[in-house]
């Protein structure tokens, strides 16, 4: 039985972050700015947050992937993330995040995932500085993956099924159909993905009415989001007026 989670976000122009703020403080609410990490707000401990751009670039632990943001039609915007709906302030939710007992019916192979990688669809869509990983040190990467319990690949064997990740959700080969149409799933669990932010907040994906996203390791450690604990991601309204 799934845990109960539920997490409703908007995203907003600067001349609506600051209102919205404004809003939420005359009514007693203290928005948490997320500085340390864009999922912080995602918390079930922190009522209500708002990400401003800056801080996809302040993330050190998620600095190469977050660059996904910044070619996205999002860049620049905030984000409003709440444990209610906002509606009645004037800023209804238009994702609407909620855990769910889902696990993956069938996931890809290597070959599957390469295969995936090299479609036109991956390729025109990630930002170069998502695969630079030139620019990482290797040592830092080898002990992350230690304190994530990954003993048994390269990084570079890992980084293929992040990729692989991403590009399921730009065109998908493995999901679920509902009557909304497909509803494509994370191809992996937990350890095993990575910015689970691009597909929560809609910067990939957002073409499908629901996804059913699996938290990478940022999103528990900042977030305390359950590891392998499916959130469906549904998306309400595309504008806030």
């Amino acid at each position: 039985m799934a845990f109960h989670y539920l997490k409703y976000a908007a995203w907003l122009n600067e001349h609506q972050a600051a209102d919205a703020r404004s809003a939420l403080e005359n009514k007693g609410f203290r928005p948490v700015i997320a500085s340390k990490a864009v999922c912080v707000p995602l918390d079930r401990r922190v009522p209500v947050g708002i990400v401003p751009p800056e801080a996809w670039r302040k993330t050190e632990l998620c600095k190469r992937p977050l660059t996904w943001y910044w070619i996205s039609p999002r860049a620049g915007q905030y984000l409003l993330i709440s444990s209610e709906d906002l509606g009645p302030l004037g800023y209804p939710a238009q994702i609407r995040l909620e855990a769910t007992s889902f696990k993956a019916p069938r996931v890809p192979d290597e070959n599957e995932k390469r295969a995936m990688v090299s479609r036109s669809s991956y390729r025109d869509a990630r930002p170069d500085a998502w695969e630079n990983l030139d620019g990482e040190d290797p040592a830092k990467l080898e002990r992350w993956m230690k304190v994530m319990g990954i003993r048994s690949m390269s990084y570079q064997d890992l980084f293929l099924t992040h990729c692989a990740n991403h590009a399921n959700f730009i065109e998908p080969v493995y999901f679920i159909e509902d009557p909304d149409g497909i509803v494509p799933y994370s191809i992996a669990s937990t350890h095993f993905v990575c910015s689970a932010c691009l597909e929560f907040f809609n910067i990939l994906g957002s073409s499908f009415r629901r996804k059913l996203v699996a938290p990478c390791p940022g999103a528990v450690l900042f977030a305390a989001l359950r590891p392998n604990t499916y959130l469906e991601v549904k998306t309400m309204n595309s504008e806030v007026p």
